[in-house]
Formats: C-alpha cells, structure tokens, sequence
C-alpha cells in the first residue's frame, strides 16, 4: 500500500524536498507547512516549495516564513513529496527540473490526477491532502504539536468549505476533531484564514457583483472581474477565489463561474457545482481540471469568446436535466 511505502521513506529518510501547487490555496499550503512540520520536527532536513504567490489570507500561517519560491534541486533529496497536485506542471517552472528527484511522491485526492509519480498516493475519497497527510502522520508516527495540528486544520477547513461541501465525510468531521483536542481553535482558524477581508477586498467585491449575469435558462451563472479593476485595487487576483460562492447561491444556478482576467486576452476560469454537473470533467475539456463540484482551467481568447465557447460546453453537461 503506498501509504505504508511513503510512511517507511519519510522514517527513514532525512533529506526531503516538499512543493504543492502554484497560486495555492489553504490545502495545498496548510498541507505543505504540516508535513514540513512534522519532518523538521523529527531531525530531517526538508526544503519547503511554493511557486506563489502565496495569497494575503495564507501568509500569516505559522511556518510561512520556511516556504522558498526558488531551489537549487541538485543539492539532491532522499526523496520528493509533490502534494495536491493533478499533474506534475501544476508544481511550476520547477517540475521540469525534478527528474533526479527519486523517489517522486505524489500525494493528491484529485480525480484526475494524471498519476505522475513513482509512488502515487491518489485518495480521491478524501476531503483533503491535509487529511492524508494527518493520515501520514499517524502511521508512521511522527511528531504532532499545535502549529502542525493547526494547519492540518486550514488545509480541511479551507477544501471543505468550512465543513459544509460534499466531500465533507466522517472521517474530516473524526480528524478535525482530534485536531481540536490538540488545542486548535476552530474561531481563530475561521477569523485568519476564512472570514477576516479587508476593506479593498469588499471594494472589489462591490464592483464584482455588478457583473453577475446568468445564462442556459438560469442555470449558469457568471461573475467577472477585470484586469483593471484589481489595478484601480492596486492588488492581485488572488484574494477573490471565494467570489464564485455569489452565483452559486442564485436559486436555480447549478454551474457558477468566476472569471478572472490574468491578462489582455487570458482568463482563468473557477467553476462550481451545486448539485450533478461534474465540473472537472467541464474542465479537463478546456485542459484544466480539479474535483467534482469545484474545478478550473485557463483560456486564450477575448471575453464574449471564451465565454460563448464555455456555455457551448457546458450545454451538453446541463441537458437532461
């Protein structure tokens, strides 16, 4: 079983290179600053990768300050640690960089996670990476204290929606538990990384939601924001990720997007389900993917375009319904 294989390396090892996904989220950095954790706690030397940016809401995580945008992989590693990842690109400029990394360990609960590594640790039955690394941690008995138990706790929070989305199960509810009893307050978890916006960020709300707009007979709703109105912000896009909750929650929507203008002509598209529509499979036919009610990918094209070509799409996961 690879976790028992990953468990085994992680015990025995003692140079370890560690990276989630670029532009991440509370998963793929609470998860990252876990198992990090944990190893340095143990003795082991552990080099600690993000791409980034790392967003406002996330850089305040204890342990943030040991994330580095830049590695000179030669200095050579007992193994690699890849974690909620799809495919190995989604690392960055880097990836192309890891092939004497070895063992390469994919850690993920992506559906459609392309299966990467020489070890592949893919749970898509889990709420969470955070809850298989917690899993990890357990197994191969390895150090816990409230620093690591408190972003364990970000990474379950943030991919669950703060406990309310379907991939809420038993064993999130069990894990998020245990968690608590190490002393993590849930309150403070939710306040810093959830629920706490400054004031530029409801501006941009604000002019956010004067663009929500629905199409396929109230099925599909669109929320969008321009390039220029995060530059009149004087900020990035990364702290508007949740917007896509405002069309969700239209009566009737069962596909909400976000679209985000990257730059002229390039967009980056957020979807969410409400209820049947798999929008990871919605996504992989524009060469993104993600989960079955959450899921995203990129697009060239000018707005009405690529918009035109995603209702097209989306038609044919909508109908019968």
């Amino acid at each position: 079983m690879a976790l028992n294989e990953i468990a085994h390396i992680v015990k025995n090892g003692e140079r370890f290179f560690l990276a989630s996904h670029k532009d991440p989220d509370g998963d793929a950095i609470g998860s990252l600053l876990a198992l990090g954790g944990t190893l340095l706690l143990s003795g082991k030397q552990v080099v600690l990768f993000n791409e980034g940016p790392i967003p406002d809401h996330l850089s305040s995580l204890a342990g943030i300050e040991r994330v580095v945008d830049a590695v000179d992989i030669e200095m050579g590693f007992d193994a690699g640690l890849i974690l909620d990842c799809g495919n190995l690109e989604r690392v960055g400029a880097v990836s192309c960089r890891l092939s004497k990394t070895r063992p390469l360990i994919n850690i993920d609960h992506h559906e459609n996670n392309s299966r990467f590594g020489d070890i592949n640790l893919v749970d898509a039955q889990s709420s969470s990476v955070g809850e298989i690394i917690y899993r990890l941690i357990k197994l191969a008995n390895l150090p816990l204290d409230l620093t690591i138990a408190e972003n364990l706790f970000v990474a379950l929070q943030t991919d669950t929606g703060s406990f309310k989305y379907d991939n809420t199960t038993s064993e999130a509810f069990s894990i998020a538990g245990e968690l608590v009893d190490w002393g993590v307050n849930p309150w403070k978890i939710s306040r810093k990384v959830m629920d706490e916006w400054t004031l530029k960020r409801l501006h941009i709300l604000e002019s956010a939601l004067k663009t929500i707009e629905v199409h396929s007979a109230g099925r599909v709703g669109f929320i969008t924001i321009p390039q220029d109105t995060l530059s009149k912000a004087d900020t990035d896009n990364l702290n508007c990720e949740r917007f896509v909750d405002y069309p969700r929650c239209i009566s009737g929507v069962e596909i909400a997007v976000l679209i985000r203008e990257i730059k002229k002509d390039y967009y980056r598209f957020s979807l969410r389900s409400n209820d049947w529509v798999n929008v990871a499979e919605l996504a992989s036919l524009f060469g993104g993917g993600g989960h079955p009610r959450a899921a995203a990918f990129s697009k060239e094209g000018s707005l009405d375009s690529v918009k035109q070509e995603f209702l097209s799409k989306a038609k044919g996961f909508l109908q019968g319904r």
